[in-house]
């Protein structure tokens, strides 16, 4: 006889985790909310036994700096149960409690300080907080630029289910796929806010990088898609899922607090960015006269290039509210693994524009975002220990790549490429962009 089983609700409606809010002190009126975060039990618990729900501060304060494009000191800002911002919540208290808190820039009067309402509006950081960054030993470096040398962008998916095997947070074989963390369809933020100089390969493969990728479980995929969950640092070289969108209960005991080990592969500067896309692109309450952040120039050029900017049914992502609407859909075919680019799109040939300023501006920028590395002498065999694939002279290199190429088409030209086919110049695209 066939044993019959029939299924219940996963959560009692009654039972429902209650919010922890933060809202703008800089309105009294016309409220504005940060962040509305479902507490979920917490793994600590009091001596007296009872379950502990909340939400992590340091999380909260990460999120609120993101949103804030890191307006405040790190040292100044905090949060607060009232307005007025006297009742702080000490920093030693690990969770936040639900109810409401205020975030303050500074311990000086509220000001109507403006917020981010879009990812193309936030600024990546010169550096990550330092919980952020996982060690990695000088030889897990040199087999990491080993492994990746040679790839292409269009190895990617491939490589990283190889490399990967599975699901990084359910452990399952079956029904997985590549999943980009910083999404394919946020390259114009990605080149604007050069971010290729965090990847494994090339600056020149933009999202469509190894260090951009991670092997996830469609359901799980999709829910990453529609800003439900982030991962977020636990120590030991180590993350956790949070989920941070309401209305997914029936995946919280699958993905709340679950420990996460992310391959060392992935830039830990890529889950940074993930983690603000998440939370920027969540429901938040705002009115007519919210002070935001506008897209920065360089995004905005990125954008122009793209065709992005009078294309909004191309930059949108889905809405949040929507969060479960397809994530269990039989279509197992995600864009992650059949957005294949044809070979004519993206930059086309840019004027070299090499001149003295450029290359000065290039160094500039390369000794802020790599101090260290900038402080080093220059050895004509350099030891395979550089986190990045940037250089000081990568943009010349770039530029002399992409003259050999105009010159030499038979470099990327097979036996069955089209007489009418073309390249689009990524290499003097790259280039230009870095010296700008």
């Amino acid at each position: 006889m066939i044993r019959l089983l029939e299924l219940t609700p996963s959560h009692d409606l009654a039972h429902w985790p209650k919010l922890v809010e933060v809202k703008h002190p800089g309105y009294e009126r016309r409220k504005v909310t940060l962040l509305s975060l479902p507490a979920y039990p917490q793994s600590a618990t009091p001596a007296d036994g009872d379950t502990l729900y909340g939400v992590v501060q340091c999380l909260v304060l990460d999120a609120c700096r993101i949103l804030t494009n890191f307006a405040a000191s790190i040292q100044d800002d905090y949060l607060a149960c009232d307005r007025a911002g006297l009742r702080r919540v000490p920093a030693s208290d690990v969770f936040l409690v639900p109810g409401e808190y205020y975030y303050h820039l500074n311990a000086g009067p509220a000001t109507e300080y403006p917020i981010v309402t879009e990812f193309a509006a936030f600024v990546f950081p010169d550096t990550i907080p330092p919980h952020w960054s996982r060690y990695r030993s000088e030889q897990e470096t040199a087999d990491l630029g080993r492994r990746c040398a040679g790839l292409s962008a269009s190895a990617m998916s491939d490589r990283v289910r190889a490399e990967d095997l599975y699901c990084v947070v359910t452990k399952h074989y079956n029904v997985c796929g590549n999943a980009h963390i910083v999404p394919k369809d946020q390259k114009a933020w990605f080149n604007g806010n050069d971010m290729g100089r965090y990847n494994r390969i090339s600056p020149t493969t933009s999202v469509d990088d190894v260090a951009n990728g991670m092997t996830l479980r469609c359901d799980v995929h999709r829910l990453l898609n529609r800003h439900a969950f982030v991962f977020y640092p636990a120590g030991d070289r180590k993350f956790v899922t949070y989920i941070v969108l309401q209305d997914t209960f029936d995946y919280a005991y699958l993905l709340h607090g679950r420990v996460v080990t992310i391959p060392l592969r992935v830039s830990d500067e890529f889950l940074y960015a993930r983690f603000a896309y998440n939370v920027i692109n969540l429901p938040r309450l705002t009115n007519a006269s919210t002070n935001i952040f506008s897209i920065s120039e360089a995004v905005r050029q990125e954008q122009e290039a793209s065709g992005l900017l009078n294309d909004t049914s191309s930059s949108k992502t889905p809405s949040s509210k929507a969060a479960m609407s397809d994530v269990s859909a039989d279509n197992y075919t995600l864009q992650d693994e059949c957005d294949i680019e044809a070979l004519s799109s993206g930059p086309q040939s840019v004027e070299n524009s090499d001149s003295g300023e450029g290359p000065e501006r290039y160094k500039t920028k390369f000794a802020l975002w790599f101090p260290e590395l900038a402080k080093l002498p220059e050895v004509d065999d350099p030891p395979e220990t550089l986190r990045t694939t940037f250089h000081p002279e990568t943009p010349h290199m770039l530029q002399l790549m992409s003259e050999y190429i105009k010159k030499h088409p038979e470099v990327w030209q097979t036996s069955t490429t089209p007489a009418t086919a073309t390249r689009p110049d990524t290499e003097g695209y790259y280039a230009e962009r870095l010296i700008k």
